[in-house]
């Protein structure tokens, strides 16, 4: 699914920060509250962590080290290693983990706080521009229209074969097999009626450059050499860098079913490849045209988050299912640089980082307080009201972030790292999160798809079953760290000791944060 970035791809209120409150800790002071020290030259005693708390230890140097109390022999703890360098793509930086605690231990803080409250956004009133109305062509008309792909723009002749309220079905004329009448019927009516209103709920009206008050849904077979499906933001603003044709018009390009291999030619996953693309488009909208830019300055990997968002708030979300199962599982692999900055899309780790951006894409949504869904539609709990302050403000969204949540990207990210450690634990044989920052919001079914919606990170579907994050072993950790990354550590306490000693050191250049959390 590319979005094509150039060629071939309200109101709210502020968001309240909160600093991640410190609390006293159930240690000797040497491993107290932020800033204690010990209080004689003995060794200091065991962290004591409940299951499901989480604690950050101080890190000099890249260097730091704790002592857990483990009086069962059977705790199991997560050491949750984030670099919050975001400036560098995906450099590979080291780390050392030793079982000993080394000199002397970190100061630990108590995470009780969050970066990012959702108060204010689910009492925003969400203002969108009245849905447009125009003169809609008639079934049988032709027109010629520019495809974008990778060898240039070419031109087809496309034919109506279905018109709605909100939408025109083309067919381009040269495809031998027409679309079968069923399906192009089906296509347009949860078109119209479930996806258009619920986008439009999430992320505003669309525009209407070309006056017939209709988004145009062309198939053609051409569009399948650039993706599955494409939006180019050339056909609403023709002077964007790289344009190599335009339209001039809401259009969005899809594969017909019969030029697709299974399972993706089902009616059920265009559908939901249409959700993500028509969110692009209205992305577009509100980030470009509305501020009268000149580029899309949102990353790439941004960008195919909040079109994976989409899948999922939108009620269509099975395929996305696998491509959150990738980032979980490539994790070592993923790094959040590569989501804020305006990367090149990777071949090489594209559904890792595809996975990744919506999970964090997913975060900031519920941190914002997510939605309700219900069979008459889609309502705003501070989730909408959030993401359109992301896509409305003229900068970039990994810009916008620190300054609309008034805190800094360094302490989202490490709130969204260790919501990917410690979220639906309880699933797994552990303890739920204590702090809910640190847990994605509880999924749903969908009233009309019956898909899932939210994120999930032990979810069973298709017959598949999610394992959460990718996790390192203590023993065996490769010692490998992304800038703008995260490694999870496991660390098991042992029946031999009460207590469980660690050190570890990360390549200063890493600009290293870490935290312990207790899964059970």
């Amino acid at each position: 699914m590319s979005h094509g970035r150039v060629a071939g791809f309200s109101l709210f209120a502020p968001l309240v920060a909160l600093a991640c409150a410190s609390t006293p800790l159930k240690s000797s002071p040497g491993l107290g509250a932020e800033g204690g020290a010990p209080a004689s030259d003995g060794p200091a005693a065991a962290l004591e962590l409940e299951p499901g708390e989480v604690v950050e230890l101080s890190v000099a140097d890249g260097s730091a080290a704790a002592r857990l109390a483990a009086p069962n022999g059977s705790e199991k703890f997560v050491l949750i290693v984030g670099s919050t360098n975001f400036a560098s793509g995906a450099q590979s930086l080291g780390y050392s983990l030793s079982s000993s605690a080394g000199g002397a231990p970190s100061t630990a803080r108590a995470l009780s706080g969050c970066s990012l409250s959702s108060r204010g956004f689910g009492d925003s009133a969400l203002v969108s521009d009245p849905a447009p109305s125009g003169p809609a062509p008639m079934v049988g008309d032709t027109r010629a229209l520019s495809i974008s792909t990778p060898a240039g723009a070419s031109l087809i002749n496309a034919k109506v074969v279905a018109v709605g309220e909100h939408s025109v079905v083309w067919l381009d004329t040269n495809d031998a097999t027409p679309l079968d009448p069923t399906f192009a019927a089906e296509f347009l009516r949860d078109f119209e009626a479930t996806i258009m209103p619920r986008e439009r709920a999430v992320f505003g009206t669309e525009p209407d450059l070309d006056g017939d008050g209709r988004i145009q849904l062309v198939f053609s077979a051409l569009t399948y050499q650039t993706g599955i499906a494409f939006f180019t933001g050339c056909d609403l603003l023709d002077k964007l860098p790289g344009c190599v044709g335009s339209n001039h018009g809401e259009y969005l390009y899809l594969t017909p079913p019969d030029a697709i291999d299974p399972p993706y030619n089902t009616a059920n996953a265009i559908k939901e490849i249409l959700v993500h693309e028509t969110s692009h488009l209205l992305h577009f909208n509100r980030k470009v045209l509305k501020n009268a830019l000149r580029t899309w300055p949102d990353g790439s990997y941004m960008i195919e988050g909040v079109g994976a968002l989409a899948q999922d708030v939108i009620g269509y979300q099975a395929g996305n299912l696998y491509v959150t199962m990738a980032g979980l599982d490539g994790l070592a692999e993923f790094s959040l640089a590569d989501t804020l900055n305006d990367n090149a899309y990777d071949s090489t780790r594209d559904g890792v980082l595809r996975g990744g951006s919506y999970l964090f894409s997913r975060y900031l949504y519920d941190r914002g307080g997510g939605d309700s869904v219900d069979a008459t539609g889609l309502r705003n709990l501070g989730g909408p009201a959030f993401l359109r302050a992301l896509i409305d403000s003229p900068k970039a969204i990994a810009s916008a972030l620190p300054e609309l949540g008034k805190s800094p990207i360094e302490a989202i990210a490490m709130d969204f790292f260790t919501a990917l450690a410690m979220s639906n634990r309880e699933e797994a044989a552990g303890a739920a999160a204590q702090n809910p920052c640190f847990a994605y919001l509880p999924t749903a079914r969908d009233p009309v798809t019956a898909d899932q919606r939210g994120a999930d990170l032990f979810a069973a579907f298709h017959g598949m079953h999610m394992n959460g994050p990718a996790l390192q072993r203590a023993a065996s950790a490769d010692g490998k760290l992304l800038a703008g990354g995260v490694e999870l550590i496991e660390l098991d306490a042992s029946s031999a000791s009460s207590e469980l000693d660690f050190s570890i050191h990360v390549d200063p250049q890493a600009l290293p944060r870490v935290r312990v959390g207790r899964w059970n």
